[in-house]
């Protein structure tokens, strides 16, 4: 296991830097200059020497290789710089707001995993008509786009029903509809999967044996499918995790949810070029994170892999 882990860090470096450099080029390539924008917004006409001087202090007045050496040998440190906009240290921001994503995240990751168990056992145990309307059920959550689902959810149950509140204060009131939007369309995909999977082992011989020994299907389920699907689908649902985190963003916005979504906003429209950057290092490495987690789940949930690791 321990090899495998090192051989899969090792193999993930060339893609962790390339995404660095990538971060770094989008925003520090973009039109526009922070500084200027940021002074001008609060009412300061600058003059060249302030906007010379504050470069400097900034190390935007260097050259671009220069500029990401000297970031990256900082970023490894998790020394992001300074926010242009607030001047609190970018890490400082991160942390203020990062819980509250992945509360959000976390929260809405088991609203998938109820969802799409609901949705694959439902569609296999019933009729065909039933079976039929949850699979289009299903195309139809997947097809929603969150940002428009939020806005049907807040017209039912903040403007028809006054069931909740438009703007709120981050309390866990305030978390129910960001989570359900999230769940909806990811639980709804996943949905699919389970069905598939539970199809699929239906057709084995040894599920026939169990039906022809009269074992209830509550039983076959729960002692013979369940151990044989859990890991692909604990893998599914892992990876769902960090696709639930980069998903935030638009979700935290509408609701006002106090995340990184309404931090990231704020700093693309203020061009605070250091909260962005972090920002997406930050959401790259939760990829891969959970996609190690994921391959981790499989080893250890599927025997052949986990004789195979032991042997190395």
């Amino acid at each position: 296991m321990i090899k495998y882990l090192l051989i899969r860090l090792a193999s993930a470096l060339p893609t962790l830097l390339g995404m660095t450099i990538v971060a770094f080029a989008i925003v520090s390539l973009a039109p526009g200059d922070p500084i200027e924008q940021e002074l001008r917004a609060m009412g300061i006409v600058p003059t060249i020497e302030d906007l010379n001087a504050l470069r400097a202090k900034y190390g935007l007045d260097k050259p671009f290789i220069y500029r990401y050496f000297d970031w990256m040998s900082r970023a490894v440190q998790f020394d992001f710089g300074t926010s242009i906009a607030t001047g609190r240290t970018v890490i400082n921001e991160l942390k203020l707001h990062f819980p509250a994503t992945f509360i959000l995240a976390i929260s809405a990751l088991f609203g998938t995993i109820l969802i799409s168990l609901a949705l694959g056992i439902a569609a296999v145990a019933s009729n065909q008509n039933i079976a039929s309307f949850l699979r289009a059920l299903t195309v139809v959550l997947v097809s929603i786009p969150s940002f428009w689902l939020a806005l049907i959810l807040i017209y039912i149950f903040v403007f028809y029903f006054g069931w909740a509140r438009l703007v709120g204060d981050g309390s866990l009131r305030d978390l129910i509809l960001p989570v359900v939007t999230l769940s909806l369309g990811s639980g709804a995909a996943l949905g699919r999967v389970v069905y598939e999977r539970i199809r699929a082992e239906m057709c084995e011989d040894y599920v026939r044996l169990a039906i022809a020994k009269g074992v209830s299907p509550a039983k076959i389920l729960l002692r013979h499918i369940t151990p044989r699907i859990i890991g692909p689908l604990a893998t599914a649902w892992t990876n769902a995790l960090g696709a639930l985190l980069g998903g935030a963003v638009i979700v935290e916005s509408i609701f006002g949810w106090p995340g990184l979504g309404q931090l990231i906003l704020q700093a693309i429209s203020q061009r605070d070029f250091p909260i962005i950057q972090a920002y997406l290092v930050f959401m790259g490495l939760g990829f891969f994170v959970t996609s190690l987690i994921a391959d981790i789940i499989v080893i250890i949930t599927d025997p052949q892999l986990r004789r195979k690791n032991s042997h190395e």
